[in-house]
């Protein structure tokens, strides 16, 4: 008699929970997932946040959170995880009545991209662990992995020279549009507005006053093509690492920076330009346009936008063209702009044992580690 009263009452104290947990498990429940910053370097590290906070009385004694993310982030903290193409990650708590949950996670990122979590998985066992009850949470936590920057001092130093020329041509023809004056050298000028002739004769810096609005622009053009059949992922992403860092370098300066590539999105579409800007803030807008490229449009796109550019010619502009692939059909088209009396600068990353030829004086290589990850 005694045994059977006790099999009823478990069996009440079953069937009552289970209904309990089954009408109410999800009230009051809220889950999310957070990055601690919008965008960060290649290399760099930042922290992903989960929260759970159970709104209602009832506990959730096993509590399942599960994600994933592409695992171009690396996470230190690898236990319940699983990677693949992915980092499949499967957390348990036990969740107390009107009780919030936070953990931190911290990880690297490893990869230019735009790294997404769009939904999580979350699994709820009752008392009894006879139930499970599930559901998928829609998210939208997302972070940015600019390119990685390198070290492009001695292009830099190139680049500056070329647009001092450019500034120097200009001073020769008197333009009461653009030439204000001269001024005293000040800490922050940037070299391109060094008057160097009137410095030699007083010996003291002096700097061009230039209008704004006629001021000196570096045209940044990439192109995502190469003839290398050995690694050309390699090639091009070191071809946008170095877009990322000569724009950096440049805005440094204070001088208008644009940037355009060939580029395109993972669903094939078409990437909005970021426009032109001097401010160091421009740089992100660049970044992030960078971070997110794919796939390329194709050769024949690149020398068709510097077709476009023959035809609209901008003189007081520096034309830096990126591209690994530089063979006589881009080179004509460069050779157009020169004729032109734009000033051309193209920097074409290589493997060491593809080698580089500088065919035009307007050509310059940039060694590649095939081998470096």
């Amino acid at each position: 008699m005694h045994l059977i009263l006790i099999v009823l009452i478990i069996g009440i104290i079953y069937f009552t929970q289970e209904r309990l947990y089954r009408k109410y498990w999800k009230k009051g429940l809220r889950t999310g997932l957070s990055f601690s910053r919008e965008y960060m370097e290649c290399g760099e590290e930042a922290e992903l946040t989960l929260d759970i906070e159970n709104g209602k009385a009832l506990p959730l004694p096993v509590f399942h959170f599960k994600f994933s993310v592409d695992r171009a982030l690396r996470f230190q903290d690898m236990e319940n995880s699983v990677v693949t193409d992915y980092y499949h990650r499967n957390d348990v708590f036990s969740v107390l009545g009107h009780q919030r949950i936070r953990r931190t996670l911290t990880f690297r990122g490893s990869e230019r991209g735009q790294f997404r979590v769009e939904s999580v998985n979350i699994m709820v066992r009752d008392f009894f662990m006879s139930r499970v009850f599930a559901t998928s949470e829609k998210e939208d936590a997302s972070i940015y992995v600019f390119p990685k920057k390198v070290n492009v001092n001695e292009l830099s130093t190139l680049t500056r020279g070329r647009v001092g020329e450019m500034a120097a041509r200009r001073s020769l023809i008197e333009d009461p549009l653009s030439f204000r004056g001269l001024r005293d050298y000040q800490s922050g000028d940037p070299y391109r507005a060094i008057n160097w002739k009137q410095s030699a004769r007083s010996g003291e810096w002096k700097v061009n006053l230039i209008d704004p609005t006629q001021d000196a622009e570096v045209k940044i053009l990439l192109n995502l093509d190469t003839d290398s059949m050995i690694r050309a992922d390699r090639l091009l992403e070191e071809a946008i690492s170095l877009t990322s860092s000569l724009a950096r370098e440049h805005l440094k300066d204070k001088e208008r920076v644009s940037v355009w590539c060939n580029g395109l999105t993972e669903d094939g579409n078409t990437i909005a330009e970021p426009g032109m800007g001097s401010e160091l803030s421009h740089g992100i807008t660049i970044d992030k346009y960078l971070t997110m490229i794919r796939k390329s449009e194709g050769k024949d796109n690149f020398l068709g936008r510097l077709d476009a550019e023959v035809k609209s010619i901008n003189r007081n502009t520096l034309y830096l063209v990126i591209s690994p692939y530089y063979k006589e059909d881009l080179l004509l088209r460069l050779d157009r702009l020169i004729r032109e009396d734009a000033t051309v600068l193209c920097v074409v990353p290589y493997y060491a044992h593809i080698g580089f030829e500088a065919r035009r004086p307007y050509l310059t290589g940039w060694e590649v580690n095939q081998y470096e990850d």
